[in-house]
């Protein structure tokens, strides 16, 4: 209210800055993701790599966050919201930013009181809830363009869409010396704008709400599956295993089958000998099947021929060890072949996904499947429906082959390598700071700009934009000129 009277009273003073406005930009775009995700909303944004330029940065921030929060307020379930911005090269340097969302639209005749204070417009609506209360948002938005010797244009498709259009000069010849300040700074957003954006994002009826619960304290050992009739043995592995390891209990395949289908463990160990099912046909039975192939399996047997040894292996066990075995060689297979795969998916957490494949303790034949299933989707990156079949045609393998290998070596689906490659892609463009981060989600093939939001977030813990600008080169001053 002290802002939009000083506005009124045309007490506003004008401080402009030479800077790059993309990183602005961006910076109050990436507010709004969430709530475009809570709302399923088409959310696009079409902004250059650099608008270098004369800014208001404190003007120009309020005008963009309350354009931007007025269109997603109003914009339906489903709909779409398009931010657009470049610089015209006209009469002097013109900033031009246009947001464009659908929905009900304003009437015509509505249109000319839209920035008076407290407009309100009922859009012939029944409830309450769907008039379109303007406040003093867009009369304050109104009085800052003008401030800047601007424009703001609006217009209006009923049932379709609404557009805003805000011309502003931002050539150093607009301004005169005292409104020119030639210190430099990093641009970087007001702290209070996300917690603004929290408090108006108001969830829509009909989405379902996430709702996180305090859960008991979980135990993160890696679970380990023993499945032995003979009693002793089975006490015996649980006695060595228990003070490491969770330890679930199975007699015969039969039983571990039905135990493995509600609790998939990190590693088996299972003899062979067993009644109603033994641990060879157990072990083709996980190894065969897409959801469980990835499991290290660990036969224990009495029989030391080599024939049962070539049987073993070939039912697709990753170690066999003859009984009678030495503890601490049971002990030390375990803990390698659970290292080994956490050693690949600690490989895969890296954004160098290639370079490193020699040093990772696999099979020749794995390696050359991990290089090339990385450079068939990198190659491919900006496609945005680049799936699984493509990669299954390419390679010449079935749907269960490809799932079955991957799962295998990344713990991962081939919809969620593709997608976790992409994002490995995208953090490389982003520290090469060249693109912005609304080029970058299209060219690592995202097609929502949201979803790219939220899933990067869970990767690196940060937003795309925030991550950028850690790899941000040192700022050079500007010339005076």
């Amino acid at each position: 209210m002290l802002e939009f009277r000083k506005a009124e009273h045309d007490s506003l003073e004008i401080v402009v800055k030479k800077f790059d406005l993309t990183s602005l930009i961006e910076q109050i775009a990436e507010l709004f993701d969430d709530w475009a995700m809570d709302k399923n909303i088409d959310y696009h944004l079409e902004v250059p790599p650099a608008l270098p330029g004369w800014f208001d940065k404190d003007k120009i921030e309020k005008i963009i966050f309350n354009l931007m929060s007025n269109a997603f307020k109003y914009t339906p379930i489903s709909g779409r919201i398009t931010f657009k911005c470049s610089i015209e090269d006209t009469i002097g340097q013109t900033l031009n930013i246009t947001i464009t969302n659908s929905g009900k639209g304003i009437s015509k005749e509505k249109l000319d009181s839209l920035f008076d204070r407290f407009f309100l417009s009922d859009t012939n609506q029944t409830s309450d809830t769907d008039l379109f209360r303007t406040g003093i948002g867009l009369a304050y938005i109104k009085k800052l363009v003008t401030v800047l010797r601007g424009e703001i244009l609006v217009s209006s498709i009923p049932d379709a869409e609404t557009k805003f259009t805000v011309l502003l000069p931002c050539g150093k010849e607009a301004f005169s010396d005292k409104e020119i300040n030639l210190e430099t700074a990093p641009v970087i957003i007001s702290h209070h704008l996300k917690n603004l954006v929290e408090e108006i994002a108001v969830v829509p009826e009909n989405v379902p709400v996430k709702i996180s619960s305090l859960d008991a304290i979980e135990d993160y050992r890696k679970k380990i599956l023993i499945v032995e009739d003979d009693s002793e043995i089975h006490l015996f592995l649980h006695d060595l295993l228990a003070d490491k390891y969770r330890i679930i209990s199975a007699n015969n395949g039969v039983e571990a089958l039905e135990i493995i289908a509600g609790n998939l463990p990190d590693i088996i160990i299972s003899d062979v000998m067993m009644p109603l099912m033994d641990g060879v046909e157990l072990c083709k039975k996980v190894k065969t099947d897409v959801a469980t192939c990835h499991i290290p399996f660990i036969m224990l047997t009495a029989k030391n021929t080599v024939i049962h040894r070539i049987e073993g292996l070939e039912s697709g066990a990753n170690s066999y060890i003859p009984k009678p075995f030495y503890p601490d060689h049971l002990l030390i297979r375990v803990r390698k072949l659970l290292e080994e795969r956490d050693l690949i998916l600690q490989h895969f957490s890296q954004d160098t996904l290639v370079g490193n494949l020699p040093q990772l303790p696999i099979e020749n034949e794995d390696k050359a499947f991990i290089k090339t299933v990385i450079e068939l989707i990198r190659e491919n990156i900006d496609n945005e429906n680049l799936q699984s079949a493509f990669i299954e045609k390419e390679l010449g393998i079935s749907t269960s082959q490809l799932y079955r290998k991957t799962k295998e070596i990344f713990s991962l689906s081939p919809g969620d390598l593709i997608r976790t490659i992409r994002l490995k892609y995208s953090a490389e463009l982003l520290r090469k700071n060249v693109l912005t981060v609304s080029e970058i989600c299209y060219k690592s093939g995202f097609n929502n700009r949201s979803y790219f939001y939220r899933e990067f977030k869970k990767v690196y813990n940060t937003t795309p934009k925030n991550y950028q600008l850690q790899y941000k080169p040192k700022i050079v001053p500007f010339s005076n000129n």
